[in-house]
């Protein structure tokens, strides 16, 4: 592959927009991570502002599940029934950054009726038999009122099943 090329890597990359770095142990920076988990950084260009004059924004001061979360609920039906005769099992997701294919996994292979709801939505008083906590971007003590509405349905003296995924 290499023999047919017209252009190096750099010049590729160059074309294509994306930038390349060369020169970082990647071993290195991959035992940081594990040992302290996600951390702030930077990488800076040789002959461009030193790092220490560039500000951070650090994206776990913000709430990111409010940002990437629906802004409506929405309901989702399985097209196929189960010949039982009984309506579907209803799964309220909570959206806290949720990913299509858990949409699509829970209504079209499994088959349950699913109510997607924003991140904030209280859903205390609605009626549904499991409760889904979808996983998210950021610093999920941001979601403060999603974690005092989860507390209120796990207060029930007949609480339902809540699960969830990351």
């Amino acid at each position: 592959f290499e023999g047919t090329s017209k252009r190096t890597l750099s010049e590729w990359l160059k074309v294509q927009g994306i930038p390349g770095i060369y020169g970082v142990d990647t071993r290195a920076v991959t035992k940081l991570i594990r040992q302290h988990g996600a951390i702030l950084g930077k990488v800076v260009v040789q002959g461009s502002t030193p790092a220490e004059g560039m500000e951070f924004e650090d994206p776990n001061a913000q709430n990111l599940s409010a940002q990437v979360s629906r802004r409506a609920k929405e309901i989702f039906e399985p097209q196929r029934g189960d010949d039982s005769g009984k309506p579907p099992v209803h799964i309220l997701a909570v959206d806290c950054g949720i990913k299509n294919n858990i949409i699509r996994y829970l209504v079209n292979e499994l088959g349950v009726k699913l109510t997607v709801v924003p991140w904030d939505y209280d859903f205390r008083a609605d009626e549904f038999d499991g409760l889904f906590l979808s996983n998210g971007p950021g610093d999920p003590t941001k979601c403060e009122v999603t974690i005092e509405h989860v507390r209120s349905v796990m207060r029930r003296p007949n609480s339902i099943p809540i699960f969830g995924i990351c």
